[in-house]
């Protein structure tokens, strides 16, 4: 009975650090919940001192950062943009070496 439990215990300590390896980082969530507040309080301000909502922050401003900026922070990003880039340039040479060859 003892070997059981063992084994039972030892495959939900394993699937707890399966799903554990799937969650975004908690520092990436921290910062965003950080933004967040400081948006939020800077839009009450604004709103109780000059009787109208701030405006939009530009895109990638400290605290206002890229849609990229965010899902590459809290690491759900596989890969990268620039080996994407590097597999388009890759197909571009091989098909002016085709051209060239073609002619």
């Amino acid at each position: 009975m003892s070997e059981e439990n063992d084994s039972i215990w030892k495959q939900m300590l394993a699937k707890r650090a399966e799903w554990a390896a799937d969650q975004p980082s908690l520092s990436a969530e921290l910062k965003a919940m950080g933004r967040e507040a400081i948006k939020d309080i800077r839009g009450t301000l604004h709103q109780a001192y000059f009787g109208q909502p701030e405006h939009m922050s530009e895109m990638g401003t400290p605290l206002n950062p890229t849609p990229q900026m965010t899902t590459q922070d809290l690491g759900t990003v596989h890969g990268s943009y620039q080996s994407e880039l590097d597999s388009y340039a890759g197909r571009a040479d091989q098909q002016e070496s085709q051209k060239e060859l073609q002619r």
